[in-house]
């Protein structure tokens, strides 16, 4: 069989993107453990998980983004998200005031 060479460089260019993407991307900033301070503020866990959106800090800019709580401190969230673009999920602990609870879902 032979091989369809019309779309080579297409598809090659496409994965070369993503590539570039996945590798030149920028890490969201989380709190550091001094920030956490976990030895003061001891942290609770959610039991079940609650959905929230926040604010997720990058170094060029912040990102709003649907996410799970999974843990809290008197000052922060234990949260988990999904990047979709490079579909990778995220853990991390952010301040309570970046936090916001999602709104129920609407059963019909």
């Amino acid at each position: 069989m032979g091989e369809n060479k019309r779309y080579r460089a297409y598809y090659d260019r496409l994965l070369d993107d993503w590539i570039e993407r996945f590798v030149m991307r920028e890490e969201p900033i989380m709190l550091t453990e001094a920030e956490l301070d976990l030895e003061h503020h001891p942290a609770h866990e959610f039991q079940p998980p609650r959905s929230v959106h926040v604010w997720i800090r990058y170094p060029s800019q912040a990102y709003l983004v649907q996410a799970q709580a999974t843990a809290w401190t008197a000052t922060a969230i234990r949260i988990g998200f999904f990047e979709p673009a490079i579909k990778i999920h995220r853990e991390g602990w952010v301040w309570r005031s970046a936090v916001t609870p999602a709104p129920p879902d609407k059963k019909q």
